[in-house]
């Protein structure tokens, strides 16, 4: 059973453009996030999805030439583009990560695919509820749910978010027709930001990398990247404030749809 970690990216962010490419630790972002994800001892092969305009040529040099496989497809419709890529590497289980994600755990991850793997389950994620940092956020689904999902999902907050429509069909969000799990952190961190969405985050995500070093922001775990967060200055933590998953409320508002958050 082949397990593939495909990581969702682009240039055209709103918040701010070309944010994967800017430098980080000594590399762009993107890369950086890659090479975290690749040290789970579970995951047989990281790929990106990108879209398919020419904004995005510049991002799928880079990754293809640090090594790992890319697959192009919609802009919007990031749904169908985690389908092409799925089919394009041949994966039977998906680990869903974003580009916005410097620090993400790779031991995390790793607990995340046991979990699924060991309870057999359809999807996993560590979000449902929200007890880790933002910027640890993944999700782990098997083909068949992925194949489901693209299928049957039809509201644009499902298509570009990938996973709300799996979420509806877990017991989280009142479902039944997907067996699910959550991991929870050891304690409630979620108010925490680690993500990058604006220049406030990028600042602070710089300032976590340049103390933990080159080499160190690599491999640091979450408890190492914790400490070098709580040694930044009170004016690199203005970011803290800033709203969860604003993007994905957003979508819901275009949809109609009132977030329960």
């Amino acid at each position: 059973m082949k397990t593939v970690a495909i990581v969702q990216a682009r240039i055209g962010s709103t918040r701010l453009p070309g944010k994967v490419l800017f430098e980080l630790a000594g590399r762009p972002m993107i890369c950086l996030i890659l090479e975290r994800i690749g040290r789970a001892a579970g995951i047989d092969q990281v790929a990106l999805a990108t879209g398919d305009g020419p904004a995005n040529d510049a991002l799928a040099a880079v990754v293809a030439d640090a090594g790992y496989q890319v697959v192009r497809g919609s802009e919007e419709d990031v749904l169908s583009r985690y389908r092409l890529a799925c089919e394009a590497t041949q994966a039977d289980v998906v680990l869903r990560a974003t580009g916005d994600c410097p620090f993400i755990d790779p031991d995390v991850l790793d607990a995340l695919l046991s979990l699924r793997s060991h309870e057999n389950l359809d999807y996993a994620t560590n979000v449902k509820p929200e007890t880790w940092p933002d910027g640890l956020d993944a999700s782990v689904f098997t083909r068949e749910t992925l194949m489901a999902a693209d299928a049957e999902a039809t509201l644009s907050s499902e298509r570009e978010h990938v996973v709300p429509w799996m979420w509806k069909n877990c017991a989280f969000e009142g479902g039944s027709r997907l067996s699910s799990a959550n991991l929870a952190a050891p304690a409630d961190l979620s108010a925490l930001r680690w993500t990058v969405d604006d220049g406030l985050d990028y600042r602070l995500a710089r300032g976590i990398a340049e103390t933990l070093g080159r080499d160190g922001a690599a491999t640091a775990g979450w408890q190492q990247v914790l400490s070098a967060f709580q040694s930044q200055p009170a004016n690199l933590l203005a970011n803290q404030s800033t709203l969860r998953d604003e993007g994905y409320l957003k979508s819901l508002a275009k949809d109609g749809i009132e977030s329960s958050k």
